[in-house]
């Protein structure tokens, strides 16, 4: 295990927390402490990983800073990068149960991969795996592309892959990779927010938000690869052709820019305004900073009343209506319907046949996804 270099990411900003989720504590314990403490017991050296070294000050450990700040891949590059072993073992520090088994188990496998992965049957879990020097320049590549995802460029790499009945014979898959972004999560392992409005308080606040949207809606959501805009782009075809007004919303989780370098637009939002508005004969755009996501319902209220219907690609948590896409080779199971069983899904879009207590739907008949929606969602009555 001296082999190996212990990352540790925790440069995230915890916006969907409210607060620094490291140090919440958990059964009496920082959370960063839990996995401070396994890495500490296995790996000859550990470095965090994140621009917020003051946090750890006078605790004797070594804080790199991000070279692509912004997304955990960026995290992963820095520390694999920083790391004076040919091996890394990476893991965000908002695991609730981080297990010394399953680290080892997998440390035990890198010989002869550039990287050993958990692919579970909920998809990878590049936070919770090992990496080899030899990722650097796929890494690099990928991100200096602009691309945050966490496994794109895996395909161009040599991977073991250890899967989920393997995991299993070591430790609960949906408990092996449980990680903390929000107060729900936390109070799913037992934690406590002081301050923080009970549960029931937020669904019954997102249910009345729903409720008085002036424009409907339905969420499409997909596995990361199952094809999501391409259906979407489709369906906005058959709807439009039909005559009606469509509006679209796109969750990104990561960092996006439509004014660059350059051109004014950006020069006027790094001067510092808060609001930037684009007009022009035919469009308007507009540049709005904030500190954290407005929720969903908020954002279909304040720009989208004037549509007949909304479409929104992501927003996997939310309480709006779903129609989950499907793709067999991509996974075998679902999001909405497994370990968890979401009652704001309505439909399935799938490539093969599935037994379910929904609408199971062709996911390479966008007609028919448009016949769907336009009966369930706009047909008078």
């Amino acid at each position: 295990m001296n082999e190996i270099t212990g990352i540790i990411l925790v440069g995230g900003k915890s916006r969907r927390m409210g607060r620094d989720k490291a140090f919440l504590e958990l059964e009496g314990r920082p959370m960063v402490e839990r996995v401070l403490d396994l890495f500490k017991r296995n790996f000859g050296e550990v470095l965090l990983v994140g621009d917020r070294a003051e946090r750890f000050d006078g605790q004797g450990l070594t804080v790199i800073p991000d070279v692509y700040p912004g997304s955990a891949l960026g995290g992963l590059y820095s520390g694999l990068l920083a790391a004076k072993t040919g091996h890394v073992f990476v893991a965000s520090c908002d695991l609730a149960y981080p297990d010394a088994v399953l680290l080892r188990h997998l440390c035990s496998l890198k010989d002869g991969f550039d990287a050993v992965v958990p692919l579970t049957r909920a998809g990878y879990e590049p936070l919770f795996a090992v990496y080899a020097k030899t990722c650097l320049g796929p890494m690099r590549t990928q991100l200096e592309s602009g691309d945050f995802c966490a496994y794109a460029y895996f395909p161009q790499l040599c991977i073991r892959f250890v899967e989920s009945p393997e995991i299993e014979a070591i430790v609960p898959e949906g408990q092996a990779f449980k990680n903390i972004n929000t107060p729900e999560d936390f109070r799913s392992v037992g934690g406590s927010i002081p301050g923080t409005t009970p549960q029931s308080a937020i669904r019954v606040s997102a249910k009345a938000r729903r409720e008085n949207m002036p424009c409907k809606v339905v969420s499409f959501v997909a596995k990361s690869g199952t094809g999501k805009t391409t259906l979407l782009e489709k369906v906005i075809g058959e709807l439009k052709s039909r005559g009606y007004r469509v509006g679209v919303v796109k969750h990104d989780a990561h960092r996006f820019d439509i004014d660059h370098p350059g051109k004014d637009s950006y020069r006027l939002t790094q001067a510092g305004a808060d609001v930037m508005l684009i007009s022009s004969p035919e469009k308007l755009a507009m540049v709005r900073r904030h500190e954290e996501s407005p929720p969903v319902e908020e954002l279909l209220a304040t720009y989208f009343g004037d549509m007949d219907i909304v479409l929104t690609e992501g927003f996997k948590k939310s309480q709006l209506p779903k129609i989950e896409l499907h793709r067999r080779e991509r996974s075998p199971t679902l999001i909405c319907r497994g370990e968890e069983n979401d009652p704001c899904l309505i439909a399935v879009a799938s490539d093969e046949k599935l037994d379910l207590d929904v609408p199971v739907m062709d996911l390479n008949d966008p007609a028919a996804v448009a016949d769907f929606i336009v009966a369930r969602f706009l047909t008078a009555g």
